[in-house]
């Protein structure tokens, strides 16, 4: 018996072997695509068994040629994947072959989408370009399809798929029209971005009715909408929670509920509500409402955005606000630094549209845009730290050349430039296996307007650029935005530069453990600046170093990060992790010399976790030391926290803006 058994296993493990290489020929590149990158797409792995079979991975251009019976414009590669796939479809009839399957193939585990290629998906799919469309059909899956656990059964019973409706909403095409393989891509980078869909696939096929014509097959899968979050402001006693859902009734509408509570002085601190339409009848426009308060704040106001979309689309948006809120303001005068806690209360309209035409001789668009921003202090910003010696509040000083920040203004802007933008597919950038779609693209614009503000006017004018693309060695953008004011009696006043280099590399590694590098270059420079908030600039959460002290204050600051990604192919209940390792360095000063500022510098480790069928965001742990000249500074070293679904830099114009300093 024992005999039987060595000879089965050593044959096994010879058509194991024989497997191997195959399944490796398989995984060579296809032939590159004219005018194209190397394609091929892989679609997310949702099965959390580790045997896959290897037939699972296939695009939707090979499916549809598959069903069409266009196999000869099928590679090698995607032949012997098909075969593969074909025979784990047969095997899984009977529980003799399907054991034998098991022992004799070598499956493709969820690390293979750790290596994932770059897709031009636009060329796959312009095997059907210019063919009509006859049909568009719909098929949506629950959030855990297949649901393995009783817990994933539950969760389907008590989650609301998306409504085809909703679904239908964003479509970018229409029966009749003729099938165009740039504007379905750009419709499944839509589809992808919206927080409620986890994953989108769209088949091709022909009519059987008509060979001029195609249908169009779109499925989706959906997230667990339903999630909470909170925090806490130190050991102060206040804390706060949020709960959500973020496809309410199935409608792809997200609606909020904001408590906050003081438990050290047993007070309830208000409750904010929120609600937000993406695509409001389908007109593209996401149309949201925001009223109640929180803590020291109240907010009521409505928003309406509808960018643009196509090459050749209108955009238009509008907000209105009314805010009252404590405000952490810290500036530097003449003669010293001031820093605290002001309340401010104000009134806040801004209007804008635009027009972009598409040019095919350039193959980009030209656009235009306009906007008008009104801003109106309700009442002095008040100083709540205390009274003077007579017992009056001590008010936050706005005058000449001081806090123009919190001067009432009109601001008229308008801009015109030229723009291209298209996507690329990949994954394992900052999500966690489902396809991510890659901006590439350009963006040159020139601004220009008239500020109307107290105690100064004049005109603003304004350049900026933006590019980036896949080049061999990764992912490069690039951008850089200048502006200033300009009055006749002041001459050029309150400039500012922005630079930015952001940079990832391929897929590195090709074992279960997959690494992708990330590097980012900051620098902001202003002169010409008056003194208060905004007018010099520090260290914050969001510029970097990550982590980092209380800094000085200064004209410029240059900010260095980079970060080391391990995706592991570990996923307890459904749950990726990934480790990760990161180093920040800054300075920041008034002197032109850099080196000659203040400097701060970050490193740690950390890992993340992230459900990619769920709506809340990534979790991450993370253990840092922030130090700087002087030596260790004062930091917290340890940091859990929340973060949404992040996306790649877009090259689409939005509103007219005056280059940011802060």
């Amino acid at each position: 018996m024992d005999r039987r058994a060595h000879i089965v296993r050593t044959l096994a493990w010879v058509l194991g072997l024989a497997a191997m290489t195959v399944s490796a020929r398989a995984a060579t590149p296809p032939a590159v695509v004219p005018d194209t990158l190397q394609v091929r797409i892989l679609e997310p792995i949702s099965q959390p068994d580790d045997r896959i079979a290897v037939g699972h991975a296939v695009s939707d251009t090979v499916r549809s040629a598959l069903r069409s019976g266009q196999t000869e414009r099928l590679s090698e590669a995607d032949r012997t994947e098909h075969f593969y796939g074909t025979l784990r479809d047969w095997a899984r009839r009977y529980r003799f072959w399907s054991w034998v399957h098991d022992l004799v193939i070598v499956p493709v585990r969820p690390a293979s989408v750790m290596k994932p290629e770059v897709v031009d998906e636009a060329a796959l799919y312009s095997l059907w370009n210019g063919r009509r469309i006859a049909a568009i059909e719909f098929e949506r899956e629950n959030v855990f399809d297949p649901a393995h656990s009783w817990l994933e059964k539950a969760a389907n019973a008590v989650h609301v798929t998306t409504r085809e409706q909703t679904v239908r909403r964003d479509l970018l095409f229409r029966v009749g029209e003729p099938f165009d393989a740039e504007t379905v891509v750009r419709y499944k980078q839509l589809l992808r971005s919206r927080q409620y869909i986890a994953n989108v696939g769209i088949d091709v096929v022909p009519d059987p009715t008509d060979p001029d014509a195609v249908i169009v097959r779109i499925l989706t899968q959906d997230n667990w909408s339903i999630s909470a979050d909170g925090g806490a402001q130190g050991l102060s006693g206040k804390v706060w929670g949020e709960l959500y859902d973020a496809n309410f009734l199935g409608t792809g509408d997200r609606f909020s509920y904001r408590f906050s509570l003081d438990w050290k002085r047993g007070r309830y601190e208000g409750s904010l509500f929120r609600y937000r339409i993406p695509n409001l009848f389908g007109s593209f426009v996401a149309a949201e409402v925001t009223a109640g308060r929180s803590f020291d704040e109240r907010y009521y106001g409505a928003s309406v955005n509808k960018p643009l979309i196509r090459p050749t689309d209108y955009a238009v948006g509008g907000t209105f606000e009314n805010v009252r809120n404590a405000l952490y303001v810290r500036y530097a005068t003449p003669r010293e630094t001031v820093a605290g806690d002001y309340m401010v209360h104000y009134n806040h309209l801004n209007l804008w549209t635009g027009y972009s035409w598409y040019l095919p001789s350039v193959s980009s668009s030209l656009y235009g845009m306009a906007r008008y921003d009104h801003l109106r202090w309700l009442d002095t910003p008040r100083y709540l730290g205390g009274n003077d010696a007579s017992g009056n509040p001590v008010w936050l000083p706005v005058g000449d050349r001081l806090n123009p920040y919190f001067y009432d203004t009109d601001l008229m802007l308008g801009s015109l430039g030229l723009y291209r933008e298209r996507f690329l597919t990949t994954s394992l950038i900052y999500g966690y296996g489902y396809n991510e779609y890659v901006a590439t693209g350009y963006r040159a614009e020139a601004t220009f307007g008239y500020s109307n503000a107290d105690y100064y006017s004049g005109f603003y004018g304004g350049l900026s650029f933006r590019a980036g693309g896949f080049l061999p060695f990764g992912y490069l953008m690039g951008s850089a935005a200048v502006g200033s004011y300009y009055a006749r009696r002041l001459g050029f006043y309150r400039s500012a530069l922005h630079a930015r280099i952001q940079y990832f590399t391929n897929m590195l590694g090709h074992s279960r453990f997959t690494t992708r590098q990330f590097v980012t270059i900051d620098y902001l420079k202003g002169w010409n600046r008056f003194g208060g908030f905004y007018e010099s600039v520090w260290f914050t959460g969001r510029s970097g170093p990550r982590a980092a002290g209380r800094s000085s204050l200064g004209s410029n600051r240059i900010v260095l990060s980079t970060e080391t990604v391990v995706f592991t192919p570990w996923q307890p209940l459904g749950f990726r992790i990934a480790l990760y390792g990161f180093g920040d360095v800054g300075t920041i000063g008034f002197d032109p010399n850099i080196f000659r500022n203040e400097f701060q510098a970050t490193v740690g480790i950390g890992v993340r976790l992230r459900n990619e069928r769920l709506v809340f965001g990534t979790l991450q742990l993370s253990l840092f030391y922030n130090f700087g000249r002087s030596g260790m500074l004062n930091s917290e070293w340890i940091q859990l926290t929340s973060e949404q679904r992040l996306q790649t830099p877009r090259y689409i114009p939005s509103q007219p803006e005056v280059v940011g300093y802060q």
